[in-house]
């Protein structure tokens, strides 16, 4: 399988995955919220994309807010694409950076 489509089927399988997961939890909160007190909540999109192209400078650090995980991080050069060069866990926080020869990075968010 060739990486390009192995990154469309990764990213098929967690918005499944989080949609999935946001529904039930829609259920559940609906079930709660009966009555004449209930308020409607505006949908969320499971998924968040963040890019950054400052890895020239600084290897375009980029991590996901809070409450978030981070799903995929693609380093971008030119017309070609390949896995974040490096994953670091600091004081909780998982941040992807790509190598200075990288022209930017495209970074997936998921909320469960």
């Amino acid at each position: 399988m060739k990486i390009p489509m192995f990154v469309v089927a990764l990213i098929a399988a967690a918005v499944i995955v989080f949609a999935a997961m946001s529904s039930k939890q829609e259920n559940v909160a609906s079930n709660e919220a009966t009555g004449p007190s209930a308020i409607a909540l505006a949908p969320v999109s499971p998924l968040k994309t963040l890019t950054s192209s400052s890895c020239a400078s600084d290897g375009c650090p980029v991590s996901c807010e809070s409450g978030e995980t981070l799903l995929s991080a693609i380093c971008v050069s030119g017309s070609k694409g390949r896995f974040a060069d490096a994953l670091r866990v600091e004081n909780g926080v998982l941040t992807a950076s790509c190598g200075t020869k990288a022209s930017s990075i495209l970074v997936y968010c998921g909320r469960p």
